[in-house]
């Protein structure tokens, strides 16, 4: 699998999440992205970036007044009902996946007869794309204090990961990256990723932690870091992997294995 940086992100997704303290990934990733997408609010926090979207997806309900009257003329707009079968997230990921498809999301096959996109439509769209090989995605401001949208934003994440997609994940401060097995990384976060802590903060160290996300993760090896795994189990529950130390300020040469399951791994300032 190719890295953060040299990758060509196929789509960021901006959710309404909240921005981390410190800008080391959101932005870099902004910057690789063919297309930048925003879930309602957003808009928001990629305007805080610095980038606005090209797309905003969602009823409608979170996004200012203000921000909303600051879109860019060229920006496209699906507005759906407040009252609806999928979160704005859903189906902000529906239309990134779909555009990344080359997909015309305005074409008669997604119009209902009020001459408006058709959510059921547009999502059971997304669903046939079974395999997302060669794409990738950055989900931004994925957390926040809504726990249930952050939980139901990495199921989200780890659908598109199962399918074949690099995905990867970032409130700014922490990165994230989901992987499905079988796979073998030789550099989960290659050292491109940290070329904004390495410039602006050059005495700040990263951890490195791993969380499965399912309980079928076999043949789990890691490697490059002060504390390795051969070739184990992990199940939900346990916090073996987490807070684990690199040998220099950043994990970067962590290397990984796994034979059947699906991962999520962090990195993030060792401060926080």
């Amino acid at each position: 699998m190719t890295d953060v940086v040299s990758l060509f992100f196929d789509a960021v997704i901006a959710l309404a999440g909240s921005q981390g303290p410190h800008d080391y990934f959101a932005t870099q990733a902004l910057s690789k992205a063919g297309l930048i997408i925003a879930a309602d609010g957003g808009a928001q926090g990629l305007l805080r970036y610095g980038y606005p979207p090209n797309w905003v997806i969602g009823d409608f309900d979170s996004i200012s007044e203000q921000v909303s009257k600051s879109l860019a003329p060229e920006t496209k707009i699906i507005r759906f009902p407040k009252d609806k079968n999928y979160t704005d997230g859903e189906l902000a990921t529906a239309a990134a996946v779909l555009l990344a498809a080359d997909v015309d999301l305005f074409a008669e096959t997604f119009r209902h007869p009020l001459r408006e996109i058709d959510e059921d439509v547009l999502y059971r769209a997304f669903e046939l794309q079974t395999s997302l090989e060669g794409k990738s995605f950055v989900f931004v401001n994925y957390a926040g204090v809504r726990h249930d949208h952050t939980l139901a934003n990495i199921a989200l994440a780890r659908r598109l990961a199962i399918c074949g997609a690099n995905v990867f994940l970032t409130d700014g401060t922490t990165l994230a990256r989901i992987v499905s097995g079988p796979a073998e990384l030789d550099s989960v976060f290659s050292p491109e990723c940290f070329n904004v802590a390495r410039e602006k903060f050059s005495d700040t160290r990263f951890l490195f932690s791993v969380q499965p996300l399912d309980d079928h993760v076999t043949g789990f090896s890691l490697k490059g870091l002060k504390w390795e795994c051969d070739c184990v189990p992990l199940s939900l529950g346990r916090s073996l992997t987490l807070s684990n130390q690199p040998h220099s300020l950043y994990p970067d040469s962590a290397a990984v294995q796994i034979h059947t399951g699906t991962v999520m791994f962090f990195t993030f300032p060792e401060h926080l």
